[in-house]
């Protein structure tokens, strides 16, 4: 690895499997110190425990990030343990397949509040500590379904519309404080929320983009480590596509 993260302290969230482990395992390998946040306390812990028997400097902080006070400590964590805080990868995400009518107020209320008040409050309090240091990279994990629409995911995708616009105006808001705000938007990836799924169910989706398959998290955790790193110190409120082709059509 080239060290492009050398000496900078990152936290992601929903960091214990899928997307998040990958991308906390590659800025690991960059040289960066990784705070994982999640709620599934025992997979934290095994990725944290794994990532240093292989050297690299992990923490696990169990974290529902609808809790303000939560995040507040999750920051607080990590400035004590490694006195500063650089990169947040918004990352955390829950999703309901339900159009309008079908969707309960608690479901509706849950997927906003995760997918969008999460990132609002780790932000928040992130951007606190980045302003101290008058620098700071966040990277918002917003999804294809944050660009088009998609049968059945209502709450869902008003959340990733949401995270696209919430990251714009904070990228705003802040390139003064020396803090830069962009959006990865991924597509259909073989994650663990894919696994248990028959194989004839995902083969249409498989087949929707111009590369007919499904990207790997590390594919995907590349495009974060770009947009995270000084490779893109002139790149703030954009959105990066990383859904082989899919939009194209």
């Amino acid at each position: 690895m080239s060290g492009r993260l050398e000496g900078r302290v990152a936290v992601i969230t929903g960091a214990a499997k899928g997307l998040g482990q990958a991308t906390a395992r590659l800025f690991a390998a960059e040289g960066a110190a990784v705070v994982i946040a999640d709620i599934d306390a025992a997979a934290g812990e095994r990725t944290a425990g794994a990532m240093r028997d292989e050297g690299a400097r992990a923490i696990f902080v169990a974290t529902e990030i609808t809790v303000e006070a939560e995040v507040q400590a999750l920051v607080s964590r990590t400035v004590s343990e490694y006195g500063r805080l650089d990169i947040l990868v918004n990352n955390a995400g829950v999703q309901v397949e339900k159009a309008v009518p079908d969707t309960t107020e608690e479901e509706w209320d849950r997927v906003l509040d995760v997918n969008l008040k999460g990132a609002f409050l780790c932000s928040k309090h992130a951007i606190v500590a980045m302003r101290k240091r008058g620098a700071g990279s966040i990277v918002c994990v917003s999804s294809l379904s944050g660009l088009v629409s998609n049968p059945r995911q209502a709450s869902y995708n008003a959340s990733k519309h949401g995270l696209i616009g919430l990251a714009k105006c904070m990228a705003q808001d802040h390139a003064d404080d020396g803090i830069r705000v962009n959006v990865i938007c991924p597509g259909s990836m073989n994650t663990p929320m894919t696994e248990g799924i028959p194989p004839e169910h995902l083969a249409p989706y498989r087949k929707a983009n111009l590369l007919q398959r499904f990207a790997e998290p590390i594919e995907v955790a590349r495009c974060i480590l770009f947009l995270a790193s000084d490779d893109a110190s002139f790149v703030t409120g954009s959105v990066m596509v990383a859904d082989g082709g899919y939009t194209t059509k």
